[in-house]
């Protein structure tokens, strides 16, 4: 009888050590007010001034329904949305019919990504795999957005030594970047980030603007497989090629 016992509460602690490592297992989240955001590194880019290549550094933004939302932490290169303002009038301001998302789709993803990461990148319907944050997201305090400090973005010594504009010492010397959002304002323009880290608008056709990518990744396909998710050690992850 006591044989049993033991034998029980022995099966009772494996259960409990088991179910404590998964618990242990790191995971995506979301931004957390406290706790701040967790960083992953997905794909490479030219980031030096001299053009080397790195990982690129991503940032979080949710997780919800196995879906994670992730923007790059910084400014990767500047592109106009598009060459033809009144081209973007007549779309309707569909990001999936400019310039801007066909590098980001047709080149940049391709080119950057190993299978196995474009693998991971969810193809939405209405924005396509990679595309910009919006100008809600931006006001959105939940992504830790909604202030005028918190949409600062540097952008890297790779794309302010190829175009990208950067704003003086007194404003910080971030830069702006654009969002997929139309101006209310003027139907020619594309709201982006200004001076204070405010939202404005400017042509679409402006080519100093930055391009900051966001997409959604598949977490039902991804694995983690190093890093600690801070910005210093950021996740590394897998995935099921396609």
């Amino acid at each position: 009888m006591l044989k049993r016992l033991i034998a029980a509460l022995l099966a009772v602690m494996l259960l409990c050590l088991s179910g404590a490592a998964l618990g242990d297992e790191p995971q995506l989240r979301g931004y957390d007010k406290k706790a701040g955001y967790v960083y992953l590194t997905m794909g490479e880019y030219p980031q030096t001034k001299e053009g080397e290549i790195k990982p690129i550094l991503w940032r979080v933004l949710s997780v919800e329904n196995d879906r994670a939302y992730i923007v790059s932490e910084y400014i990767l290169l500047a592109h106009r949305i598009h060459p033809d303002d009144n081209e973007w009038i007549a779309n309707n301001a569909d990001l999936k019919t400019t310039e801007i998302w066909d590098y980001m789709n047709n080149d940049f993803l391709p080119n950057c990504f190993t299978e196995e990461e474009q693998g991971l990148v969810v193809d939405t319907e209405e924005l396509g795999k990679m595309f910009l944050l919006s100008r809600e997201d931006l006001k959105n305090k939940e992504l830790g957005f909604g202030t005028n400090k918190s949409r600062k973005a540097w952008g890297t010594e790779y794309a302010l030594a190829n175009g990208l504009f950067k704003y003086s010492h007194r404003h910080g010397k971030h830069s702006p970047y654009w969002t997929r959002s139309q101006s209310t304002t003027a139907k020619y323009g594309g709201v982006c980030t200004k001076a204070e880290g405010n939202l404005g608008y400017i042509r679409v056709v402006v080519a100093d603007e930055g391009c900051r990518p966001a997409c959604y990744l598949d977490l039902t396909r991804l694995t983690i497989t190093g890093g600690e998710g801070t910005m210093e050690n950021p996740y590394t992850v897998g995935g099921i090629a396609e």
